[in-house]
């Protein structure tokens, strides 16, 4: 799996993580409401796409594992951009 080195925001992560989950399960429900109102047929397709994106889960979480921590896919957490500690009392509070 190729990781992008370009810095993303947190928020461009998150909406990719939603676009694919999106996608993946529009793939597997999709098929299956065509196969109840049309032919069982489509479910075929569910099976397909089922399957698929399982094999890809189960790859990339055996890469997570064989990854050393420091390597492995995390959302890094948000940096404190001031020193005052009013603000960061703040921060504090708002991210609890």
């Amino acid at each position: 799996m190729n990781v992008p080195t370009e810095k993303r925001t947190r928020l461009e992560q998150a909406m990719e993580w939603a676009v694919w989950h999106f996608g993946e399960l529009a793939g597997v429900v999709g098929p299956l409401i065509l196969a109840m109102v049309f032919t069982p047929w489509f479910a075929l397709v569910t099976a397909v796409v089922a399957a698929g994106w399982a094999v890809h889960e189960v790859r990339d979480h055996r890469e997570q594992t064989r990854l050393k921590p420091g390597e492995r896919k995390q959302l890094p957490a948000r940096p404190a951009t001031t020193t005052d500690d009013t603000s960061a009392r703040e921060t504090r509070e708002v991210t609890r």
